[in-house]
């Protein structure tokens, strides 16, 4: 087993609203807590998708993730198929492991996402601006981020 990362010393409390949020990925994300936060134990936020939103097939080579489905429904794509899930649902995805998701609802849905250790939020903060730009996505510079941090697109 390995050894964990120090636990952070400084209690944080973030109210509903609270947190550095960004557009990504056509949804919103907003950030709960950060690596440097947590002295490099995780990260979290909650990504706000609007029907029929949801990224790429992908895996990561770095970091473990934790969805907690907290409004809408969601299809998570693992293991090869398909499986719907509604509020209170939890999907563990270990790195490495292809994977995706999909807003199936009819209203915009909301899901935590925690991963470990982290880093997810500087590729967030990185692609927001090669997404939205004027001519459309940038797709080759979003795949070199992606790329950077250990992820691939299927």
């Amino acid at each position: 087993m390995s050894a964990l990362a120090p636990s952070p010393k400084e209690t944080i409390i973030r109210q509903p609203g609270e947190g550095k949020s960004l557009r990504c990925f056509g949804g919103n994300m907003r950030y709960l807590v950060t690596g440097a936060e947590t002295g490099g134990w995780l990260s979290a936020g909650i990504f706000d998708a609007p029907p029929d939103n949801g990224p790429p097939l992908h895996v990561h080579s770095n970091e473990d993730e934790l969805f907690i489905i907290i409004e809408g429904t969601f299809a998570i794509f693992t293991n090869g198929e398909w499986t719907e899930c509604g509020p209170g649902a939890t999907v563990f995805l270990p790195r490495d492991k292809p994977h995706t998701f999909k807003n199936v609802g009819t209203t915009s849905g909301k899901l935590c996402v925690i991963t470990n250790p982290p880093g997810m939020e500087s590729f967030f903060d990185q692609c927001e601006e090669p997404f939205y730009r004027e001519n459309g996505p940038d797709m080759e510079a979003i795949t070199g981020i992606a790329e950077n941090h250990g992820i691939r697109f299927l």
